[in-house]
């Protein structure tokens, strides 16, 4: 990678090349930046000074100075420098650029070289919570959405797809937009079950900062008992026979005492 230089007086001293290591850094993690400078003139150059200006960037110098100092690069010769910096854990994914100064003698230069930060965007789909609970119900069925990741996401979408183990009652697909880092964003859909422990499936997309677009497939599996199970577990109310029973027998008394008590008025 060459970099662009921007003399402010003539000078023989120029950066040749410079490579970043990793080419893209993450927030929080560390790059070497190894940078080879040039003598195109004609004569030795002693004591050369190399100043990275990074005031106002989110980096800061590892275990060194942001200066460098270079005893002495022969004529048609060059040297090669190793800077070691680290990018702030609030670093925003962006293309960064850096000054150089390079100075020696009376004479000052400034070149850019430039530094991408990048940042994994990543979203954790979780069940939150169900209002289903056997087979044949219908309800809400909630899902959170975190952004676990190092990058703001934007245009995010969802889709449940449709499938034989569910009847979709809502909207199938739900526009939900930015979600920052570190935040969340919940969705509801509505369904009705038609078996047990049925898995749903959602199609996600969404961009990170750098407009990159993500697309993955998230599955979810959904509790959902028999009506037997539900009543042994004591989700749902039994169906007991015994109470029709009492009722049909306070009923049947009633009407023996009812004819009983016609049979003695006529026999009066």
């Amino acid at each position: 990678m060459t970099a662009l230089c921007l003399p402010l007086v003539h000078a023989q001293i120029a950066i040749d090349s410079f490579i970043v290591s990793p080419e893209k850094v993450i927030p929080g993690n560390e790059a070497i930046i190894e940078m080879t400078l040039e003598n195109v003139g004609s004569d030795d150059v002693n004591n050369v000074r190399v100043v990275l200006d990074l005031k106002e960037l989110p980096f800061v110098p590892i275990e060194s100075s942001n200066e460098k100092v270079i005893r002495k690069i022969y004529d048609r010769d060059d040297a090669t420098l190793f800077f070691r910096i680290k990018a702030l854990p609030t670093a925003e994914p962006a293309v960064y650029t850096i000054p150089v100064t390079i100075s020696y003698d009376d004479v000052s230069k400034i070149s850019l070289i430039s530094i991408e930060v990048a940042a994994p965007a990543h979203l954790a789909v979780l069940l939150q919570k169900t209002e289903i609970v056997k087979v044949k119900d219908q309800g809400k069925v909630t899902i959170k959405m975190v952004n676990d990741g190092l990058t703001t996401i934007k245009n995010l979408k969802i889709q449940l797809r449709e499938s034989p183990a569910y009847r979709l009652t809502s909207p199938g697909t739900l526009y939900v937009g930015e979600v920052d880092i570190g935040d969340f964003e919940t969705e509801e859909f509505t369904l009705v079950a038609m078996r047990e422990d049925l898995t749903i499936i959602l199609d996600i997309e969404y961009r990170d900062s750098a407009n990159t677009v993500y697309t993955e497939a998230k599955l979810l599996t959904l509790p959902v008992y028999s009506e037997e199970e539900a009543e042994q577990l004591g989700l749902v109310e039994k169906n007991s026979l015994l109470l029709p029973g009492i009722g049909i027998i306070i009923v049947l008394g009633a009407v023996l005492i009812y004819r009983r008590r016609k049979r003695k008025n006529h026999a009066l």
